[in-house]
C-alpha cells in the first residue's frame, strides 16, 4: 500500500470531516446565517476514502486500513471512473447497508462485513471529491462538488451520491431537518454553507444517568462520571462531563460528593491527569447527549467499563465491554425523583439510541499479554515470613472490547495470617497512570526491613 494514500485518509477525517461543526437540531436558527445552502441526508455508516488506480478500485477507513474485500458496491465505482475516462480518483463516501423498513445504521456495516450474502449488498454513498487525475478537486460551492458526483453516478444502487437538496434560507434548512430526521427518522443532516462551514446537524437524546465518579477543579465539581445500569445490577460506565452545570450547582455537587467516597478498583483519569474519585451511587442526573457512537469510522467497537457495586467494597472492575462514546453531552438537571436501580437509569436508554456492536473476535484471537514490570519483595520475622509481588501487564486485548489495556496486581502474602494471600488489581487505559499506582502502592507497603528478591 502507498504511504501517500494512507496519510490521505488519515487527513481527510482529521482535517475535512473531523472538523464538521455538530450542532442540536433545536438550534438551526440561531446557529446557521445565509442564503444558501447545501443540504444531504447524514447516513449512518463507516466513511471510506476511495481509490481509482490504474483502473482498479480501493478503499482505506479512517486509519488507513484497507479492506481486504472487493465489495461489488467498489467494482460500481471503478466501472463508475472507468467510463468517466480518469486515470485516478479519490473520493469520500460512506459504506453503508440500505434497508427499506429502518434507516442504515453502522452496526449493519459490521454485522454484513461477517456475512457474505449481505457483503454483496454493501452500498456507497459519495458525498466529497478530494483529488481527480491527481490534482486536487477544487469546487466555487458544494453544489458543483455534487453535481460532479451525480454525472458520475447517477442513481447506481450500488454506488450513488448523497441526497442532496439545495435550499436558499434558514427556514428551508429547517424544514428539510423536520421532513428528513423528524418525519423520515434520518440519523441527521449535514449542511454545507456558502462559505467554508460545514455543519453536522442531528436531535438531542435525553438520558437518565447515576453519578458514580467526580473530579474537582477551582468552582465545584469539574467533570461528572456518569453510569446506567444492567437489569442484573452491574453498572455500565458510559460518558463523563459537566457543561450546563452553574458555578453554584458546581459548588453544591462538590459538597455532597466529598461525603461520598469510596474505594475503586478501576481507575479513570481526566485530561489534566486527575483521576475520577469514585462515590456511591445515589444521584441521578438528567443529561442530554447530541450523538452516542458505538463503532468509529476506524472500525474500531467503543467500550465500556463494566463495575459491580458493593458496600463493603465499592467498585469493582467486572470487564470492559461493547459500549458508546457520547459526544455533545450536557446535564440538564438532577432527578430527585428517581434512584439508581435497573429500571430508572437503565441501559437500554442507550441501545434504543445507538445499539451496541458485538465483538464476535475472541479474545484469544488477541495478542499475547506482555509483562511490564515486576517487582518483588520479602521480609522474614522469626517464624513469620511475609512476601508482596506487584506486577504490571499489558494485555494487548484492549481492541476486543472484553480488556482493559492495562492490569496492575499485587499479592499480599504473609504466613502467620488466617486468609494466607490477598490480591489486590487494578485497571487503567494509560500506561503513565497504571505505572503510577505500581509505584505508589510499593511505596505504601514496603517500608523499613523489606528485601527486594531478585527473580
Amino acid at each position: 500500500m502507498n504511504p501517500q494514500n494512507i496519510q490521505t485518509a488519515i487527513n481527510y477525517k482529521k482535517n475535512v470531516a473531523g472538523r464538521f461543526m455538530l450542532v442540536e437540531g433545536a438550534k438551526i436558527k440561531s446557529r446557521l446565517a445565509g442564503e444558501a445552502f447545501w443540504v444531504t441526508r447524514k447516513i449512518d455508516g463507516h466513511m471510506q476514502c476511495l481509490f481509482f488506480e490504474d483502473g482498479q478500485a480501493f478503499m482505506l477507513n479512517a486509519n488507513g486500513k484497507q479492506r481486504a474485500e472487493q465489495f461489488p458496491c467498489l467494482d460500481a465505482f471503478a466501472q463508475a471512473m472507468r467510463k468517466a475516462g480518469l486515470s485516478s480518483a479519490v473520493l469520500a463516501a460512506e459504506l453503508y447497508l440500505p434497508c427499506e423498513e429502518d434507516r442504515p445504521r453502522c452496526g449493519d456495516v459490521m454485522r454484513a462485513l461477517a456475512d457474505k450474502a449481505l457483503q454483496e449488498q454493501l452500498a456507497l454513498a459519495a458525498f466529497d471529491i478530494i483529488s481527480v487525475n491527481g490534482q486536487p478537486f477544487e469546487a466555487a460551492d458544494y453544489g458543483v462538488t455534487h453535481a460532479q458526483l451525480v454525472q458520475w453516478f447517477g442513481s447506481h444502487p450500488l454506488c450513488r451520491p448523497v441526497e442532496m437538496r439545495k435550499v436558499a434560507s434558514v427556514e428551508e434548512v429547517q424544514q428539510v431537518y423536520t421532513e428528513w430526521v423528524e418525519d423520515e427518522g434520518a440519523e441527521g443532516l449535514v449542511v454545507h454553507t456558502e462559505g467554508t462551514a460545514v455543519l453536522k446537524i442531528k436531535p438531542r437524546h435525553t438520558i437518565d444517568a447515576a453519578v458514580i465518579g467526580y473530579t474537582a477543579g477551582d468552582n465545584g465539581v469539574r467533570d461528572l462520571m456518569l453510569a446506567v445500569m444492567h437489569p442484573d445490577g452491574m453498572t455500565q460506565m458510559f460518558g463523563t462531563g459537566s457543561s450546563g452545570l452553574t458555578d453554584e450547582q458546581r459548588n453544591a455537587l462538590l459538597a455532597r460528593l466529598s461525603g461520598m467516597h469510596v474505594e475503586s478498583q478501576y481507575v479513570l483519569s481526566d485530561s489534566r491527569g486527575v483521576a475520577y474519585q469514585m462515590v456511591r451511587p445515589e444521584i441521578v442526573m438528567e443529561i442530554s447527549v447530541l450523538e452516542l457512537v458505538a463503532c468509529g469510522n476506524d472500525d474500531v467497537i467503543k467500550t465500556n467499563p463494566l463495575l459491580q457495586y458493593t458496600p463493603d467494597q465499592g467498585w469493582l472492575l467486572q470487564g470492559i465491554v461493547p459500549g458508546v462514546s457520547a459526544l455533545g453531552l450536557t446535564v440538564v438537571r438532577e432527578r430527585e425523583d428517581k434512584s439508581v436501580n435497573p429500571t430508572d437509569v437503565r441501559v437500554s436508554q442507550l441501545t434504543d439510541i445507538c445499539p451496541f456492536e458485538q465483538n464476535d473476535n475472541a479474545a484469544q484471537k488477541g495478542e499475547p499479554s506482555t509483562l511490564l514490570a515486576r517487582r518483588v519483595f520479602k521480609k522474614i520475622s522469626g517464624e513469620k515470613i511475609m512476601i508482596h509481588k506487584f506486577l504490571i501487564w499489558k494485555t494487548n486485548k484492549e481492541m476486543t472490547g472484553r480488556f482493559p489495556a492495562y492490569v496492575f496486581y499485587h499479592t499480599d502474602y504473609s504466613s502467620s495470617r488466617s486468609e494466607l494471600i490477598k490480591r489486590d488489581m487494578a485497571y487503567s487505559s494509560d500506561e503513565q497512570q497504571i505505572r503510577s499506582i505500581f509505584e505508589a502502592e510499593i511505596a505504601g507497603n514496603i517500608k523499613k526491613g523489606w528485601e527486594e528478591v531478585l527473580s
